[in-house]
């Protein structure tokens, strides 16, 4: 039997989603994910966001990936599923409401149509789903190459690599294969940071379960921390990707915020 399911396409940075209200649809199955998040067979995105209204929390959003795996939270997919929800009229401009993604409620706030906010929680350096951070690094090997890596969990697992020079090879080839690294129980995302100045850090990122994407607003988080915790910059920041650029901050809380853009593309509707 046909099912038709409406979707609408945002970008954050480059980084695109398709939403789908739960409220009116049942979430596509594994096959159906992979299908209409494909590039080149389907609509292409960089993941599914399936939420809505929540009896326990705010809202509640699944942030499912192009594989069809689950993503424990991502920040480019919470300020999109932020903006769905403010587009849906269900939030206003300026009120700060929370979000219950798989691993975390986070706040966030719709400041105006195209920018939002996000409270990403504190970074965590011992974790179930990491190695134990012992204050400076562990040696990962990549084909033939050693990297210097910082592992760190933003509710998902992350893995920093500090670089004089961001190189696309590097990032496909190392990043790859950093992501499926024993040392990480369920896999990893993986940072290259460049440090331009205590203010301004440039990120490439290869993402667990997607590959290279433009951005990553949980990967700006982890690569942000850990300069932080080194001491290689201050306590606000912009992270420069190739999508654009993300601004950073750490609360009094010890919390960081991220507030970027978001952008509606597009809506269309797809038979399963």
């Amino acid at each position: 039997m046909v099912q038709s399911i409406r979707l609408i396409k945002y970008q954050a940075l480059g980084n695109d989603y398709l939403f789908l209200d739960a409220s009116e649809f049942p979430m596509p199955d594994s096959d159906q994910i992979r299908k209409i998040c494909h590039r080149n067979f389907g609509i292409g995105s960089d993941g599914v966001l399936y939420g809505g209204v929540s009896d326990g929390c705010d809202f509640f959003v699944q942030i499912i990936n192009p594989d069809g795996s689950i993503a424990e939270i991502s920040g480019n997919g919470v300020r999109i599923f932020s903006r769905a929800m403010f587009d849906l009229g269900l939030v206003a401009a300026g009120e700060k409401f929370f979000v219950k993604t798989a691993k975390k409620n986070v706040e966030c706030a719709v400041f105006c149509a195209n920018r939002v906010a996000v409270d990403m929680g504190h970074p965590t350096f011992n974790d179930k789903n990491i190695p134990h951070f012992p204050g400076n690094s562990s040696v990962l090997t990549a084909g033939r190459k050693e990297y210097e890596c910082f592992p760190v969990s933003i509710g998902n697992p992350h893995c920093v690599i500090f670089v004089d020079e961001l190189s696309l090879d590097e990032v496909e080839i190392s990043g790859k294969i950093l992501e499926h690294n024993e040392m990480f129980h369920e896999n990893t995302n993986v940072e290259f940071a460049k440090i331009m100045d205590r203010e301004n850090i440039a990120i490439e990122i290869w993402e667990r379960g997607v590959g290279r994407t433009l951005a990553c607003g949980s990967g700006a988080c982890a690569a942000f921390a850990v300069s932080r915790r080194l001491g290689l910059c201050s306590d606000e920041i912009k992270a420069h990707m190739a999508g654009g650029t993300l601004d950073l901050a750490f609360s009094d809380s010890g919390t960081i915020i991220q507030n970027g853009p978001v952008e509606k593309i597009a809506s269309c509707v797809v038979d399963l």
